[in-house]
């Protein structure tokens, strides 16, 4: 069941009634939801926050190539200036997926067309992980969030495969019979029991290897669907940037290949700290018993403080409720339909909810540790 919305002001009759009297009774109601998530599309959409503008496409493609670009030559200058250049490139490595991401979601106009290939490919090659494998997992996602099915044993199976990791993190308690049934190889089948009671303690050391996961699966995935390209460009991410860092670096060869990896590790911690956040801890639901898209979208989201430095640091994510009732508006647009999606919800017996960092990030803690004792 999706979790009553809080007390509020009290609303006008006509608007109870309009809304089948959601806010009387304080249960959700999915079919008012829909009708009412339409009309802010509409609305935003004759506000123009479904474009993204040419100079904004042309600054972040000038961002793609010149962030990389300053982050080598600071490099190659050694001392404070190269660990200033291993800052700078962690953190664009979640820029650049930010960008994938937007070009993928088809907010620079159809994927299919030229121009978001081009950027896809040039996501591909300057962030290490192509959009086969993105597209794959992610338009899953966005349908089912924390989606599961009951399969023919009544044990609840993960639909959207961003809550499915085993054996590496159970993400919340519903699922250990699955992790515990799930077909693994020798080796994770071993680690699993263990990976399992430790998980909280070794949380913050897996997200930072997140980008080495994704960009495996990416290559992997480009392979098997035969993109010759897009694996190419996912491999020379990497050939590439080790070549260029051992080549660059004022010392030895390793210091480069170390600098590289620092900055994937810390782009890869924050892209994976910033998605964690948004639906861990969140309702683990049956699908065959939510009503409707939205309703799946409004039981399984949260949204985290918006400001202009964090919304930067995001990529808007962190008004991920706005991002999954409106998929294709453009990120920074989704800041402004947080009062009227608010008030939406609230009023369609939704909780709306929202953490600040510190309380998000208990309230995934405290999920992954009821997990591991379960």
């Amino acid at each position: 069941m999706a979790r009553r919305a809080p007390p509020g002001k009290k609303k006008l009759n006509d608007t109870i009634a309009t809304l089948g009297g959601s806010l009387e009774t304080g249960e959700p109601d999915g079919r008012a939801l829909a009708q009412r998530m339409a009309a802010l599309k509409n609305e935003a959409r004759e506000k123009g926050y479904f474009n993204v503008p040419l100079w904004e496409q042309a600054l972040r493609g000038v961002e793609l190539v010149g962030v990389p670009t300053l982050a080598f030559a600071l490099l190659a200058k050694g001392g404070l200036a190269a660990a200033a250049g291993a800052l700078l490139l962690g953190v664009h490595y979640p820029r650049t997926a930010y960008l994938g991401h937007d070009v993928a979601h088809n907010q620079w106009g159809p994927r299919e067309e030229p121009k978001a290939r081009v950027m896809l490919a040039a996501a591909a090659l300057f962030q290490g992980f192509g959009a086969s494998w993105w597209v794959e997992k992610h338009e899953l996602h966005h349908s089912f969030p924390n989606g599961c099915k009951m399969n023919a044993e009544g044990v609840l199976t993960p639909i959207d495969g961003d809550i499915d990791s085993a054996p590496w993190i159970v993400w919340d308690k519903l699922l250990v019979q699955h992790n515990d049934t799930a077909q693994m190889s020798g080796l994770s089948r071993f680690l699993a029991p263990f990976l399992r009671r430790f998980q909280v303690a070794l949380f913050f050391p897996l997200l930072m290897l997140a980008r080495f996961n994704w960009s495996w699966q990416s290559i992997a995935t480009a392979a098997r669907k035969e993109k010759t390209l897009e694996t190419a460009l996912c491999v020379a991410h990497w050939v590439l940037g080790l070549t260029l860092a051992g080549f660059l670096t004022p010392g030895a060869a390793w210091t480069g290949w170390a600098w590289f990896v620092f900055a994937q590790l810390l782009g890869g911690f924050i892209l994976a700290f910033v998605f964690v956040l948004n639906h861990t801890g969140m309702e683990v639901y049956d699908a065959a018993k939510a009503m409707g898209f939205y309703d799946r979208q409004a039981r399984s989201t949260r949204n985290t403080p918006t400001s202009t430095f964090l919304d930067w640091l995001t990529g808007g994510l962190n008004s991920q409720i706005e991002h999954h009732m409106f998929p294709t508006m453009a990120r920074r647009n989704l800041s402004k339909m947080r009062d009227a999606t608010r008030k939406a919800m609230q009023e369609c017996g939704y909780a709306y909810d929202e953490l600040n960092n510190r309380e998000a990030m208990r309230a995934v803690l405290t999920t992954l540790d009821e997990a591991a004792r379960a």
